[in-house]
């Protein structure tokens, strides 16, 4: 099997993993340094999803390990050996790492201070000699194969689940205000379970996108301008997850609101208003096509410019609506029917923003 399909079968980051192990533990038995378990510790540690991250990674990793060893040798020499101490050592290099920002070692620290402790007092600096070699071994060895081995193109990761995540957002987006018009709102565990599946590919998202900036930084196979806008169409999906779900609160409010006065028939003013939003959706489904097009086929995408004779023609039919129904119960509905309205804006302005230019002469859409 290619070494390409490996990686496919059981990831590039076990399997690099597993070689870098595997060399830190060859070197030390070749240059007869014990104990090479530690220098299999820090390889495993070292191997990062990124080379950016490996970098990083290994400096903190010397830095904390430099500062354990100093606070073991120091307090041995000092105060002598012993299970107090040993705990008095744990509790000074965990302070000092935390204080210090130096988090993602503080184990392999912990570890280097008490093995250095558990030498005679005569032997301290040649235990921690010793520790460093292994450490060291087992960093490099997570460098360079993370540096040799070739790594996935983040990038297009990134772009499958971007896609996957707008296709989740704005179906869940439009469904709501849908059942929302329809007075037929998902059920609570089918709203839970949706939501749940889009925090999760959300999360991937956005883990994605930070590993290919990171990659992205000594590659520059993506320019900063597509990168930009995957960014933004990313916030944009994350604005339209939270906005669908005020869309489902306002459609729980409104159902409350008129089973309390006995669910009466809904007047004609108030349907041409909800026909209104209608428009509105389905206009968005069609902006939204257009914009996923775009940014995951690189489609070009035609000027959008907001038609501002909708939103004169839905205030115009609700002044309809207010002639027939005025007072307390004029605003509750109100405010139902314009938290709906203001997030399609939203979302169709927003996709708006996208457009790359802007014509007068291009024909308008909602």
């Amino acid at each position: 099997m290619p070494l390409s399909g490996i990686f496919h079968f059981v990831g590039a980051r076990i399997l690099k993993t597993g070689i870098a192990v595997a060399l830190s533990m060859y070197i030390c038995t070749l240059l007869q340094i014990e104990p090479k378990v530690f220098a299999a510790v820090s390889a495993v540690i070292n191997v990062q999803p990124s080379i950016y991250r490996s970098f990083r990674n290994a400096v903190e990793q010397v830095i904390t390990h430099i500062i354990s060893v100093l606070i073991a040798v120091i307090c041995g020499y000092t105060f002598g050996t012993g299970p107090i101490i040993m705990g008095l050592v744990t509790v000074l290099i965990i302070s000092t790492n935390v204080k210090l920002n130096l988090k993602q070692g503080i184990s392999m620290g912990v570890v280097a201070g008490i093995f250095v402790l558990d030498a005679p007092q005569h032997d301290f600096l040649q235990h921690a000699l010793t520790r460093s070699y292994v450490i060291f071994i087992g960093l490099g060895s997570a460098l360079f194969i993370n540096s040799f081995l070739s790594q996935p193109r983040y990038s297009n990761n990134f772009l499958v689940q971007l896609a996957k995540l707008n296709e989740l957002t704005a179906g869940f987006f439009t469904e709501l205000v849908k059942g929302f018009i329809k007075l037929e709102p998902l059920n609570r565990d089918e709203y839970e379970k949706k939501r749940a599946e889009i925090k999760e590919v959300l999360a991937v998202s956005k883990n994605l996108f930070a590993l290919h900036k990171e990659q992205n930084r000594y590659l520059k196979h993506v320019p900063q301008e597509m990168q930009e806008l995957w960014e933004k169409y990313l916030d944009f999906n994350v604005k339209l997850f939270y906005k669908s779900q005020e869309i489902y609160s306002a459609t729980e409010q409104r159902l409350i609101w008129r089973m309390e006065r006995g669910n009466p028939p809904i007047s004609d003013e108030f349907n041409m208003v909800l026909a209104m939003l209608e428009r509105g959706i389905a206009s968005f489904e069609k902006l939204n096509e257009g914009l996923s097009e775009h940014v995951s086929q690189g489609k070009p995408l035609p000027p959008v410019q907001v038609n501002e004779q909708f939103w004169e023609e839905l205030s115009f039919f609700i002044d309809q609506w207010h002639s027939r129904l005025t007072g307390a119960d004029f605003l509750h509905a109100f405010m139902y029917v314009s938290v709906v309205a203001n997030d399609i804006k939203w979302a169709s302005r927003s996709i708006k923003d996208f457009s790359l230019t802007q014509r007068q002469d291009k024909p308008t859409a909602f």
